[in-house]
């Protein structure tokens, strides 16, 4: 049997975690596989979720995308929704849209299914071994760093996800603010929008942007006047959101 049989895995939709798994599951390992959707996840997020779920039930493995229903009160919202509507914005420095969106219902999860929420599996690479040293990361024990988990995911004939996480992220990077800019301008007009929502109502700038100089509208008028470039070292950063 399998050391971390019946485990369950928290499972974030990136290169690291999407990695865990499917090593797990190519080892013989059954367990639960638990999604939380924030309800603002990049749209290319939720549709590798659902291509890796297909492929953990080919090897009769399910991943359990948790909605709504295990968010609490005025949290029930999407995020963006609740962001809109109390016009606030992500703040990198209290986290509270991951606590609310993303822990909190993996937590709730485990709790009425029987399991302890200490006991979830987190897919942290080696090159990442300073994060979240008191849970178990199977990745950070075998050493397997971010190249080792996109190889795993390669050689187990699936596409490399991309980078996870909300697309209102106040951790972003120029490369994924541009990457939604141009992939996504519906939702870039959004956040931009949600910024000046924010801005409105607390009486002074709100910056989603990194650095708290430039606004969404200043990014997107400095996109259109340039080049458009590619910074494949910003799109493999990790999420920087602690689930």
């Amino acid at each position: 049997m399998h050391e971390y049989n019946g485990r369950p895995v928290s499972y974030g939709g990136g290169v690291n975690s999407t990695a865990l798994v499917v090593m797990l599951a190519l080892e013989g390992w059954h367990g639960p596989i638990v999604f939380s959707d924030t309800g603002a996840e990049w749209p290319e997020t939720m549709e590798y979720v659902a291509l890796f779920g297909e492929w953990l039930a080919e090897r009769g493995l399910e991943l359990t995308v948790l909605g709504p229903e295990w968010r609490r009160g005025k949290e029930q919202m999407t995020l963006i929704d609740y962001c809109e509507h109390y016009q606030v914005t992500p703040f990198p420095g209290a986290r509270w849209c991951t606590s609310k969106w993303k822990v909190e219902p993996l937590h709730r999860w485990c709790e009425a299914n029987g399991y302890d929420p200490d006991d979830m599996l987190i897919g942290i690479s080696a090159d990442e071994w300073h994060r979240q040293q008191d849970k178990d990361r199977p990745l950070v024990d075998r050493g397997i760093d971010r190249d080792g988990c996109a190889r795993i995911i390669v050689e187990a004939g699936l596409p490399v996800p991309r980078k996870s996480g909300c697309w209102i992220c106040p951790f972003q990077r120029d490369s994924m603010w541009r990457e939604l800019h141009r992939m996504h301008p519906d939702l870039f007009e959004r956040a931009a929008r949600l910024e000046e929502l924010s801005s409105e109502r607390r009486g002074e700038q709100a910056h989603l942007y990194p650095g708290g100089e430039v606004t969404l509208r200043q990014l997107a008028a400095g996109f259109e006047a340039q080049t458009e470039m590619w910074d494949w070292l910003d799109y493999y950063q990790p999420c920087m959101c602690r689930v």
